[in-house]
């Protein structure tokens, strides 16, 4: 019975990314159906304005995010909050982490997501492998990830600089 409501729990937290949740705050986008060059996605990105008006919401001061895509398949992320995680909270407020990266198919074989697997930090004790989203916005990429319930809104969006 634990297990079966551990997998309710999982599915629940999981899945609603894939049910078209309309994005917030009036942004129209496209889900990105042409795999994106390793060009597109190598440098350095930054959260928007919407992502640093939730940091300053959740009671952080403001400091610059940044993440950086390496051409080896690599990344580092810069003052990402702990609240991203919101499994298994630091106590460091922002954490700088690393790990690698690879564009891929989302799971309905439909979409291309930034499939990021998190190393072995203060944030994620174990690692952790996620999908980012990749959509696109004024014919430019975006990487979106929702932050727990896609239905609270909350939301880091990355452009690239």
């Amino acid at each position: 019975m634990k297990k079966i409501t551990l997998l309710i729990i999982f599915f629940t937290l999981t899945s609603c990314r894939y049910f078209n949740v309309s994005p917030v705050n009036g942004i129209t986008m496209n889900n990105l159906t042409k795999k994106p060059t390793q060009s597109e996605m190598i440098g350095i990105w930054e959260v928007d304005k919407f992502s640093y008006d939730l940091i300053k919401e959740k009671g952080y001061e403001k400091k610059k995010i940044e993440l950086k895509l390496k051409s080896d398949g690599t990344f580092e992320i810069y003052n990402l909050p702990n609240f991203i995680n919101v499994f298994d909270q630091t106590k460091e407020k922002y954490v700088n982490t690393n790990g690698s990266w690879e564009i891929k198919k989302d799971f309905k074989e439909e979409n291309w997501v930034l499939n990021m697997s998190f190393n072995k930090s203060n944030l994620y004790e174990n690692g952790m492998s996620t999908s980012y989203d990749l959509y696109l916005q004024d014919n430019k990429i975006i990487i979106w990830t929702f932050i727990g319930d896609p239905d609270s809104g909350e939301r880091f969006l990355f452009t690239k600089k």
